[in-house]
């Protein structure tokens, strides 16, 4: 007689497993696991993520907000194509899997820290040019601080799913 699960512990580590178990054998997203259609995934939440701080910063809180909307949107699908590879825990993995998200997690951890040091030394020269006797005195509206904000959540968030995406071969067409 299988085990049944007698503490609150065990009862939502069984809920766990099934949800995992449900996602991977999932048939009705199969026309986003081919490596085109996560490729184009890919493509679109990178232009919907750049234009973030632009949204904000330009045209102000509601254009902002529905372009961060529709990036996590794309962060959404993204993570459906890749059968949420990219945020399980390594007990539900098997060796190909962890590896794949292994390395992902590593090339978005560089393309973030490569992303963001680019960020802060393009603003630091930017910086530089622009004052006069180191006096410059900068400014910024909510929105583009809020804009500046998404980006980074966005870039940290994306990142792994848009990485596994990108290297993974794709499932055969449905």
């Amino acid at each position: 007689m299988p085990h049944l699960p007698s503490s609150r512990a065990e009862r939502k580590e069984a809920d766990l497993g099934r949800r995992i178990e449900r996602i991977q054998r999932d048939l009705r997203f199969q026309r986003l696991r081919t490596r085109r259609a996560r490729r184009s995934l890919v493509t679109l939440s990178a232009l919907l993520y750049v234009l973030v701080i632009p949204a904000y910063a330009a045209w102000g809180s509601v254009p902002g907000i529905v372009v961060t909307a529709a990036a996590f949107g794309g962060w959404w699908l993204l993570r459906i194509s890749v059968r949420t590879v990219a945020d399980l825990p390594d007990r539900f993995l098997d060796e190909r899997q962890l590896q794949l998200r292994n390395r992902a997690y590593f090339d978005a951890y560089r393309i973030f820290g490569g992303i963001v040091a680019g960020l802060a030394t393009i603003g630091l020269i930017g910086f530089v040019i622009l004052s006069e006797n180191d006096a410059l005195t900068l400014t910024t509206t909510w929105p583009q601080a809020f804009g500046l904000v998404m980006f980074i959540v966005l870039l940290a968030s994306l990142l792994p799913s848009m990485t596994l995406a990108w290297r993974d071969a794709g499932e055969p067409d449905a």
